[in-house]
């Protein structure tokens, strides 16, 4: 599995339209090309840290390829909800210990893609 992290420094007041455009960018690439999702936090800084997971680095690379004015409409609306965007770091996983529920039993929900 391949994860990128991305930092997005989001401009005053546009926060709820940067997360719309994001969420739409994120189903897009979930439905469209290959990706297997993503989450996004609010760090304490007030940055928003999106971290994407793909199959594969290869599968990651060649998401820009199919994109459609859809999607490309999102991302630039997206873009122009942030003073800046970065890729913080491009990692393969080594282990995986993500849980969805916690051990007992108790589930907790995910906002689905």
């Amino acid at each position: 599995m391949f994860c990128v992290i991305y930092r997005f420094t989001v401009k005053p007041d546009r926060e709820a339209q940067f997360r719309r455009h994001w969420l739409a960018v994120t189903k897009w690439y979930y439905r469209n090309a290959g990706s297997l999702g993503s989450r996004l936090h609010q760090a304490d800084t007030g940055e928003h840290i999106g971290y994407a997971q793909w199959p594969s680095r290869q599968v990651w690379e060649r998401q820009s390829v199919g994109s459609d004015a859809e999607l490309q409409a999102h991302r630039l609306a997206m873009r122009a909800c942030c003073e800046s965007i970065e890729v913080v770091y491009e990692l393969e996983t080594t282990d995986d210990l993500l849980q969805q529920d916690v051990a007992g039993g108790r589930k907790y929900p995910i906002s689905p893609i």
